[in-house]
């Protein structure tokens, strides 16, 4: 799904005339990612699903060692633990840059990886002040469409069926978690598009010159205020009297 979207993303980017992007760039997306990359999603995916498994076998035997009263043990098992988590996140973390070089580019994994990670090294404050900003509106986002769909759906339920509804908390609840559910598989849609366009404008800044970019002026401004914004916020105001 990662790779598709990257696709989708690239594809319009690096498209002279926008107008002609439509529903068969996502199908030639699809397409692409099909035939050509799929061993990158497996790949990546493959990694994961080994971290995840260590994971459940030292939960196992975590549970063992504290049935067995062995503390030291138990400790060894909860600080592994937590280091594969930490490991867990930093692997998804790179899994996202390469499925995006792999968009972009048409790496295979490791080179994509590797690629990724050095192009966020030579963009470090752009890229962390954009990825800050477009948290935060994400974070709202998915608070307003949970809130905005179980208000209403509460308000409704409790005027057309309080009388039939012994609680109406719990289809409350059911409204609340689908909302919530459907505000994150947004967010991943839309965090992805982000982080790919910002991948994508920086890309073509080290690709060509001037008029030849692919870039519209309006996103380079939007980006460029964005770092300057951080900039200012990070900025030590020194004291008057030294």
């Amino acid at each position: 799904g990662q790779i598709v979207i990257s696709l989708s993303i690239s594809l319009w980017y690096f498209n002279r005339d926008r107008k002609l992007v439509s529903n068969a760039t996502f199908l030639k997306a699809v397409s692409i990612a099909t035939f050509y990359h799929l061993g990158t999603a497996a790949f990546g995916s493959l990694v994961i699903a080994i971290i995840k498994t260590i994971r459940t076998i030292l939960t196992y035997m975590e549970k063992k060692a504290a049935r067995s009263k062995q503390k030291v043990v138990l400790v060894i098992m909860r600080i592994l633990k937590c280091l594969l988590w930490c490991l867990e996140k930093c692997v998804k973390f790179v899994n996202k840059q390469a499925y995006i070089q792999t968009a972009i580019f048409g790496y295979p994994f490791c080179k994509a990886a590797r690629m990724g990670f050095f192009l966020i090294l030579r963009n470090s404050l752009r890229i962390s002040a954009v990825s800050v900003v477009s948290q935060f509106i994400l974070f709202i986002g998915k608070v307003f469409i949970t809130v905005a769909s179980t208000v209403p759906g509460y308000l409704y339920l409790e005027k057309n069926y309080g009388n039939e509804l012994n609680f109406v908390m719990v289809p409350t609840l059911l409204i609340a978690v689908t909302a919530y559910a459907a505000s994150e598989m947004f967010n991943e849609v839309f965090g992805m598009s982000i982080s790919t366009i910002l991948q994508c404008f920086v890309a073509d800044e080290e690709m060509f010159e001037g008029d030849e970019r692919f870039a519209p002026s309006s996103l380079a401004g939007t980006i460029d205020s964005t770092q300057q914004g951080t900039k200012k916020k990070k900025k030590v105001v020194p004291d008057g009297g030294n």
